[in-house]
């Protein structure tokens, strides 16, 4: 198992983080967090990365009221149907 523990602090930010944040923002900082942990993990095309992109959807559309439950996520982002997605990421637990 990898330690996931920084080698070293980040640098406080010069400007406080904003109150709210943009659809982007969030969508974008949730897929630099996915993309970060799948290097640190040195996962390929698996199925981790399938879970974590469905997160990622999933936060997405929760945030925005665009979907209400996985299966909603699934129907609006993916060709595939609800059981095969999640086929992607069962072996994944």
């Amino acid at each position: 198992m990898s330690d996931l523990t920084p080698t070293s602090p980040a640098a406080p930010s010069p400007h406080p983080p904003p109150d709210m944040f943009t659809k982007q923002q969030v969508g974008d900082a949730l897929n630099n967090a996915a993309d970060d942990i799948l290097e640190a993990v040195d996962a390929g095309d698996d199925d981790l990365r399938d879970a974590l992109n469905l997160i990622v959807n999933a936060t997405v559309a929760y945030l925005t009221g665009r979907a209400q439950n996985l299966q909603e996520v699934v129907e609006q982002g993916y060709d595939a149907g609800y059981e095969e997605v999640l086929g992607w990421i069962e072996v994944a637990r």
